[in-house]
């Protein structure tokens, strides 16, 4: 008797380790934005889990960019107002002087409220 308290402990402890593993093995690859600034997004598994506090020109339109796995290849999502707002700063960058780069992208801020506000 005592030792089939034991072996349904072990089985039981088996049946665990099989269902975790076979979670990790099903999980679906990582998905997301791949470099922290510019408006050049590139979307792959390789998401950093930090970023440098510097920011570039066109930082602001990224939070209007989203990656997502479409048939089986992950990829930029469309998105209206990223391409708009992108529009927008590219225009900006066409300025030599940079306090004036910024000041136009302000005006871009302006046109494209931050999301969830």
């Amino acid at each position: 008797m005592k030792h089939v308290g034991i072996v349904i402990l072990i089985v039981t402890l088996f049946l665990f380790g099989v269902v975790a593993y076979a979670k990790t093995m099903l999980k679906e690859p990582v998905c997301g934005i791949e470099n922290c600034h510019g408006l050049d997004i590139s979307c792959g598994p390789n998401v950093p889990e930090v970023c440098t506090a510097m920011y570039a020109l066109g930082d602001f339109c990224r939070q209007f960019a989203q990656c997502q796995t479409v048939e089986g290849r992950c990829q930029l999502v469309p998105s209206v107002q990223f391409q708009s707002c992108k529009s927008c700063v590219q225009n900006c960058m066409d300025a030599k002087d940079p306090m004036r780069a910024f000041a136009c992208e302000s005006h871009c801020r302006d046109l494209f409220p931050i999301k969830g506000k």
